[in-house]
């Protein structure tokens, strides 16, 4: 099963059924969950050997409509969402600054069922920076010359 598969299968357990019934031809919270993920893989930045680097402030923007019919899930969505991120920000070994933070905010010009997402890293974020990867790296391919320790 694919990552994103099981990013949809935790977000729809997390939240339950009610939200298949309540989303019916608007956003759907899984619509948003893919869209998140493809907005940390395509914002990554390299900083430094081995070191992966995605934002960790998500904004999302709904159409007054989709936000609307939200309602009383809004927290326990966007909670939902930005921990469904945290673990794939984990699982694919990337760091951030601070915690992930997922938001919603309304645009009156956008139609019902169109969203935008949107990202930055904010490096005063509270909360502990997220462990770069730490695991063994990858033996070099056969011929290809030993790699040598740093001289102090």
């Amino acid at each position: 099963m694919g990552v994103l598969q099981r990013f949809e299968r935790k977000l729809e357990g997390a939240v339950g059924g009610a939200f298949a019934r309540l989303f019916k031809g608007r956003v759907h919270p899984a619509e948003i969950g893919r869209a998140l993920q493809r907005e940390a893989a395509e914002q990554k930045s390299v900083v430094g050997e081995g070191r992966v680097l995605v934002p960790n402030r998500y904004t999302v923007t709904l159409a007054e409509a989709d936000h609307g019919h939200l309602g009383d899930w809004e927290h326990q969505l966007t909670t939902t969402l930005a921990q469904l991120l945290h673990e794939q920000i984990d699982n694919e070994g990337w760091s951030t600054f601070g915690y992930v933070v997922v938001i919603f905010e309304v645009d009156k010009n956008l139609r019902t069922g169109v969203f935008d997402v949107r990202s930055r890293v904010d490096p005063n974020a509270p909360g502990q920076r997220r462990p770069v990867h730490t695991g063994p790296r990858p033996a070099a391919p056969r011929g290809a010359p030993a790699a040598r320790p740093a001289s102090a």
